[in-house]
């Protein structure tokens, strides 16, 4: 499984979004840039685009990526009291958001988190109380510096839609699908934009606007 966003600044929020939404316009997509729902043709380009501005975003500091992937085989899935069966995921984004966004951004920043809607964003959207304490405990950032964990609609976020297609990328090569659709040439299309030569290894520990985290926990 691989889950992963953008951290971007208050102050380039609007900039980013509009230029996704013009990307969106210029290709005549009316819903949204979704993984699932690629299908290449006269899209092909405008993705390809949109995956191009998600990674020089990374390079000019302008917005920073961080990625986790974990092995679903063998971990500990089981429910606890009131989550849902989609438990696991949530976990993720909890290890994501404490190691990843509090850890960088909890010290100097109010962090304000914003997830695709659906069970597997559910549980985490309850849990800021409990992510703020770890990360206070854990990397001494400011009281509460989490202040928002909220679901939203993504086609109403470009910044979600672009990170859905990345990460449905990096998905398919880490579970090693072989697609014959176009998605499998935008996979390979989405690796070259990052400028690695595989999924498999974790980026530097002094990374800090590009980050791939293989994460072992259970």
């Amino acid at each position: 499984m691989v889950a992963g966003g953008f951290a971007i600044a208050g102050n380039r929020i609007t900039e980013i979004e509009d230029h996704i939404a013009t990307l969106r316009d210029d290709a005549g997509i009316r819903s949204e840039f979704h993984w699932s729902s690629y299908r290449g043709g006269r899209k092909r380009k405008a993705y390809e685009a949109l995956i191009d501005y998600g990674f020089d975003l990374v390079n000019k500091r302008k917005a920073a990526l961080h990625i986790i992937v974990t092995p679903f085989k063998g971990y500990n899935h089981k429910a606890k009291e009131n989550e849902n069966r989609d438990t696991s995921v949530n976990r993720m984004y909890y290890q994501l958001c404490l190691h990843r966004l509090a850890q960088f951004y909890g010290a100097k920043r109010a962090i304000h988190v914003r997830l695709d809607e659906g069970n597997d964003s559910s549980d985490i959207c309850t849990m800021r109380n409990q992510l703020c304490a770890a990360a206070y405990g854990t990397y001494r950032t400011r009281p509460n510096c989490v202040r928002s964990i909220e679901p939203v609609r993504s086609e109403h976020v470009g910044a979600v839609q672009m990170a859905d297609v990345i990460i449905g990328a990096i998905a398919a090569k880490q579970n090693e699908v072989k697609h014959t659709s176009p998605k499998g040439d935008l996979a390979d299309y989405v690796l070259r934009a990052s400028g690695r030569t595989s999924w498999s290894t974790n980026t530097l520990k002094s990374a800090r606007f590009f980050t791939v985290w293989h994460f072992k926990g259970k």
